[in-house]
């Protein structure tokens, strides 16, 4: 009983697995701008509008784009024409934001925040001595803020 249950489970762990690849292999180009942009505007969304956010040249171009993503499941069509978000995966460039909505942010910025936090902590709160420890810390602290909001900005700045 336990080896057909074990075997069940990892029959769908490589099912998910392989639907994972499937979008990621799937999810490119224009059809990943379409989803980006429904990720950016979670309401619904009418095939014009998705046209015009995701900058195709025609209404055609992103309702084939909306059919690639129904495929995959990502994205469902209601009677009205409007299409709504189904799923959110985290494959290829989108592995770098997190959140949902206008509220879609690079993962970086947490760690940039965390960075610049510190430095002001450590200068303020721990007597800055001219001892070898305190300058590394404070020059590996002032390397990851700076590492970090380099990362951030180049994140916000990827064209989908």
């Amino acid at each position: 009983m336990s080896v057909e249950r074990d075997r069940a489970m990892n029959d769908k762990m490589h099912s998910d697995d392989s639907s994972i690849e499937e979008i990621a292999s799937k999810l490119r180009g224009k059809t990943l701008k379409v989803y980006w942009y429904l990720l950016k505007n979670p309401r619904n969304a009418g095939l014009r509008d998705i046209q015009r956010g995701a900058n195709l040249s025609s209404p055609s171009l992103a309702s084939y784009h909306l059919d690639k993503l129904k495929e995959l499941g990502l994205v469902s069509a209601n009677e009205h024409g409007t299409f709504n978000l189904e799923s959110d995966v985290k494959v290829g460039i989108l592995r770098f934001f997190i959140g949902s909505g206008r509220l879609l942010v690079p993962r970086y910025l947490f760690y940039a925040m965390f960075y610049s936090a510190l430095i002001p902590c450590f200068l303020i709160f721990i007597p800055l001595t001219l001892g070898p420890v305190s300058i590394l810390l404070l020059f590996v602290l002032c390397f990851g803020a700076v590492t970090a909001w380099l990362e951030t900005i180049r994140a916000w700045r990827i064209e989908i």
